[in-house]
């Protein structure tokens, strides 16, 4: 008798608000290739939901010839993880098919089986599926998923790095859902090995016994889906091809003073009032001082200490603490912030706080009280 009870229920609205986050996911015009493959990864977390969906509410009781359906498609988690953080940041890859060639298998494993006779199925899987097939996709996913994580997290570390080298306003598209993404995935086949590892210790243990399990899926499909929605139109910065070595000089070649070649640069920067362009980047300012990207960032840090993010915003702050000092401004802090060449507000609160110690609104405070009365 087919009967949805609170367990099958709960699976099911969560599945099916998968399903819609989804499908919104898959629809959006901004980062479309992305946001395809987290509504792929949705879509199979919730094909994995399926079977105990309907098993709960009877299905298999009622028609068995339902078993070896092929909806398990977790070899397919680990490449979409790794591909959805990938496009996000850098250009998709060009060449995806590869990374799919487990997955297939573990799809025909299952679909080869699924149209023959129970019986025959139910042999099988008692000789064959279940001791060895069925254990060797579980290792072999929760492998994908933890080699996969941790090259996708390489990625985020170094997209990171790049942003706060290359852009002052980095703040603006901080990755930290990336992060997060990373970690729910992860943390949920953490969770995942664990229920294998009873399972192992307690063969007894049945389809009932996994429901807690199945309650962290459903979870972690509406936090993919609500949290990637949300940031489903967010335009990161595409991380530049890594540069290219330097040439290695010639024996009887002068060592360059790449010191000395960053204090002209900054002096270049501040002669000319270079930090105030907003759209200002590392590249582009390479461009504007006849450069490469790698000879500046090593000539500015060798010269002040400092990368290109700080150097730019430092000066920026300079100049809106000049402003405050002086009697009579009364501008509003916004207003400064985007004639020093600062694009955002969240940019502009977090270089102010890093360079004068203290949020905006208080060193204005503290500047027109120290202001002749």
């Amino acid at each position: 008798m087919i009967a949805f009870g609170p367990m099958s229920i709960t699976l099911l609205i969560c599945a099916m608000q998968g399903v819609l986050l989804a499908v919104l996911l898959a629809r959006t015009k901004t980062n479309r290739a992305a946001n395809r493959w987290l509504a792929l990864l949705i879509a199979a977390v919730v094909a994995l939901m399926t079977p105990y969906i309907i098993g709960y509410a009877g299905f298999y009781d009622r028609w068995p010839w339902l078993s070896f359906a092929p909806v398990s498609l977790t070899l397919a988690f680990g490449p979409l993880l790794y591909l959805y953080t990938v496009s996000l940041v850098e250009a998709s890859p060009a060449r995806v098919w590869p990374h799919f060639l487990p997955v297939t298998v573990q799809f025909l494993a299952y679909a080869l089986v699924f149209p023959f006779p129970l019986p025959v199925k139910d042999r099988w899987n008692d000789a064959v599926h279940e001791p060895f097939i069925d254990p060797a996709f579980d290792f072999a996913a929760l492998v994908s998923i933890a080699v996969y994580g941790a090259i996708a997290y390489r990625r985020y570390r170094t997209y990171r790095q790049w942003l706060d080298e290359n852009r002052t306003d980095s703040v603006d598209f901080d990755p930290v859902w990336i992060r997060n993404f990373l970690v729910a995935l992860v943390t949920t086949g953490a969770i995942w090995a664990g229920f294998l590892i009873a399972k192992r210790i307690d063969p007894a243990r049945d389809y009932f016994d996994q429901f807690p399990l199945y309650v962290g899926y459903s979870l972690l499909v509406l936090y993919l889906g609500i949290a990637g929605w949300r940031h489903a139109e967010t335009r990161f910065p595409q991380a530049l091809a890594p540069p290219e070595p330097e040439p290695t000089p010639p024996a009887s070649a002068p060592l360059r003073d790449w010191a000395a070649q960053g204090e002209a640069w900054i002096a270049r920067i501040d002669a000319e009032q270079l930090w105030r362009d907003p759209a200002l980047t590392l590249a582009s300012l390479a461009r504007t001082l006849g450069t490469n990207t790698t000879y500046l960032s090593r000539a500015l840090g060798a010269a002040s200490g400092e990368n290109f993010n700080a150097i730019i915003n430092r000066r920026r702050v300079a100049a809106i603490q000049a402003l405050l000092a002086v009697p009579g401004e009364e501008r509003d802090l916004l207003t400064l912030a985007l004639d020093a060449g600062f694009n955002s507000k969240a940019s502009f609160n977090r270089a102010f706080r890093e360079f004068a110690g203290m949020n905006p609104s208080a060193w204005r405070s503290k500047s027109q009280k120290s202001l002749p009365v």
